[in-house]
């Protein structure tokens, strides 16, 4: 995200916590008299007063989901604050040690894409017929059955889940570059 996005974020967050502690206590009652559903608090004297009223059309559920507003805005930054604190503390690690949590989104690399545009590049076919014995027609879909069987995958897809296939293909791949850097 960028900074801009971050700052508008923090700019709203900080207007609801505002608007929060403006009303506090925020303690708000659902209540019904003969003209039906309404919202009510206690003022700064102890008296009720009302807040809101609903038409007759209002289902419970909205009504509660309005009384609850207060506290369920409580919980929320409660949480908010909760999972901040826990990034303040990951943070040093995570730049001591990458390996803590996920990579870096600059850090992930998607294999299967490279691999299909790969399997798209002639030069790349010549390559698989000469060292890994592709027979012609060198088409896309006989290069990319190749590619598969050498790396040992059903799907290109699997190079993204790390282990074997994503070392495989690192592996031909840099034994393409390999070869490309002979050829000249």
């Amino acid at each position: 995200m960028n900074n801009a996005a971050l700052s508008s974020d923090a700019a709203r967050l900080k207007a609801v916590r505002a608007s929060l502690e403006a009303i506090s206590p925020a303690v708000w009652l659902r209540a019904q008299d003969e003209s039906g559903p309404l919202i009510e608090a206690r003022a700064d004297f102890g008296e009720i007063v009302m807040l809101a009223r609903f038409s007759e059309h209002a289902s419970p559920d909205e009504v509660a989901f309005a009384a609850d507003a207060p506290d369920t805005v409580r919980f929320l930054l409660k949480l908010l604050d909760e999972a901040f604190a826990r990034i303040r503390t990951l943070r040093p690690e995570l730049q001591r040690n990458p390996t803590v949590g996920e990579p870096a989104a600059r850090d992930v690399k998607n294999f299967a894409a490279e691999c299909a545009l790969k399997c798209q590049d002639a030069r790349f076919k010549v390559y698989l017929e000469e060292k890994h014995g592709l027979e012609r027609p060198l088409t896309d879909e006989r290069v990319a059955q190749r590619v598969r069987s050498i790396l040992g995958v059903q799907s290109r897809n699997e190079l993204n889940n790390g282990g074997k296939a994503s070392e495989a293909w690192k592996a031909l791949r840099a034994d393409f570059a390999a070869w490309l850097k002979a050829g000249t």
